[in-house]
């Protein structure tokens, strides 16, 4: 029989709640949407961020693709013609193409428009792994690995009762890619922070238009969101041992769109923001630094589901035995001799 795993607030109380792999048998999901905003990558994003949901079991048919109503290509051709045929071609038709904006933040407001109310997911359009904060056995040196195929449900469950517990509006993964500065393992921070939007969920909140990113500011959205849903008193939690696998502003996409206005934002939240400017700053330059605001961390109590053996039989159904294997290879050689 397997156990029923949820988050109480008894939990959040003490400090310490059940791991996301935990979750990973559960049949019963919460329902979800996934968004991604998008802008002149078809076959980046079928070949990254959508290739990586359905390799964890995730159903592309809840997956929204919010398409800029432009031209880009050089050929011409127009943005939903060329996400229709990549879709094609990676056979990968049950994905909702639907129209968005110009602009991140006019991208978001469709996005949160179509989703209406509930749970949504956000994710970028080059994520190509969700990497796990480790230490290797001998040295305990830390490192990024993969996340185990068939978690990434588990941990939209996860983050679904741990807003429900915690009373906050968002979940994140950690913005930061270098392990050796990353947080202790299963470690979840409930400190003012940022929000990445390459890989996050959230409860849509009722006043979402009252938190909206300025016009021109899609350059530093995570930035500008994170700070307005906190100032209207929607907290979020973080899981700062994961993190999602992008390059972090490379060139083209959404970026080509926007100026920089990291000064503008922390004027009009000098309270949660403070302004730190830099000589000769780049397009990654972070020109900016979070008060230290929010309540003390949470932690994850040690998986008590093992991912040993076969923690994937569920998504791909029941693997061979040793036996079955030998069976199955002699039956190989039995077809190919008699095909000479």
């Amino acid at each position: 029989m397997v156990k029923q795993f949820t988050i109480t607030k008894e939990d959040v109380a003490r400090e310490k709640v059940p791991h996301y792999s935990d979750y990973l048998r559960i049949k019963h999901r919460p329902s979800f949407k996934v968004v991604i905003p998008t802008l002149d990558r078809p076959d980046e994003l079928c070949l990254t961020t959508l290739a990586l949901l359905r390799s964890h079991g995730v159903s592309l048919a809840d997956v929204g693709m919010f398409i800029t109503p432009s031209t880009t290509d050089t050929n011409d051709a127009p943005e939903w013609s060329r996400y229709l045929r990549a879709l094609k071609r990676h056979d990968m038709l049950e994905v909702q193409l639907l129209p968005g904006a110009r602009g991140l933040e006019k991208q978001m407001e469709k996005a949160m428009e179509w989703v209406s109310e509930g749970y949504m997911i956000t994710m970028s359009d080059t994520v190509k792994e969700i990497f796990v904060r480790k230490l290797r056995k001998t040295s305990r040196k830390p490192f990024l690995a993969p996340m185990t195929k068939g978690l990434l449900p588990s941990l939209f469950h996860h983050g679904r009762d741990l807003l429900g517990a915690c009373q906050c509006t968002a979940w994140s993964v950690n913005p930061m890619h270098n392990a050796g500065r990353m947080n202790d393992n299963a470690l979840i921070s409930r400190k003012l922070g940022l929000l990445d939007g390459n890989f996050s969920g959230m409860l849509l909140p009722a006043d979402w238009r009252q938190c909206r990113v300025s016009k021109s500011h899609g350059l530093i959205y995570d930035v500008e969101w994170s700070a307005s849903l906190w100032s209207r008193g929607h907290k979020f939690v973080r899981y700062m041992d994961l993190c999602s696998d992008h390059t972090y502003r490379r060139p083209g996409g959404q970026a080509t769109l926007f100026a920089d206005a990291h000064e503008e934002v922390a004027a009009r939240f000098p309270s949660l923001l403070l302004w730190c400017p830099k000589p000769q700053p780049t397009l990654k330059t972070m020109q900016y630094r979070f008060r230290a605001l929010g309540q003390e961390p949470l932690m994850m109590a040690a998986k008590t589901c093992s991912q040993r053996g076969r923690p994937n039989e569920h998504l791909v159904g029941r693997a061979l035995t040793g036996a079955e294997k030998v069976r199955q290879r002699r039956a190989g050689r039995k077809l190919n001799l008699s095909a000479l």
